[in-house]
């Protein structure tokens, strides 16, 4: 007796799409965004989006590509948006304070916040937790990184 395939509709659950799409949408953010974690975060909400939708959704997997694309391109939007109007440092500052300034805005949003709320603004790291909404963990980790960013590019 031969058996004769019934070929699937696409992905039955919301966990067979994350299993079959994860790995994929990251790579696609990433190559559009170029930062893993901002690639991650925007996988992340695109599911959740289409998990909100999922039951009235004919085609899962299409609808999440799209989200992917469309919210890299709008962070990509931000990012320039944000490139054109950085603030500029006081006028009144000394030279090296105005390095300083350049090579902060170098960070990345996350250790920028948690570094000048460390040592500009005293904080503990269960009090910039608090603030950020995350882990300690990760706020002490986005400071070390931060640092380390900061010695390498002024040593430069």
């Amino acid at each position: 007796m031969r058996r004769v395939s019934v070929k699937q509709r696409g992905p039955q659950t919301i966990e067979d799409l994350f299993h079959a799409e994860y790995n994929g949408m990251v790579r696609l953010a990433y190559t559009l965004v170029n930062n893993n974690a901002e690639a991650e975060e925007i996988v992340q909400d695109s599911f959740a989006e289409v998990h909100r939708r999922f039951d009235e959704l004919r085609q899962p997997g299409a609808y999440l590509r799209t989200t992917v694309v469309l919210r890299c391109r709008s962070l990509l939007r931000r990012r320039r948006v944000m490139e054109r109007h950085a603030p500029e440092p006081l006028e009144q500052l000394p030279a090296s304070a105005c390095e300083l300034w350049d090579v902060l805005n170098k960070l990345d949003e996350d250790q920028r916040v948690a570094v000048v709320l460390r040592y500009l603004g005293q904080y503990r790291a269960s009090e910039i937790a608090e603030i950020m909404d995350m882990p300690a963990a990760t706020v002490r980790s986005h400071v070390r990184r931060g640092l380390a960013i900061l010695r390498r590019e002024l040593e430069q």
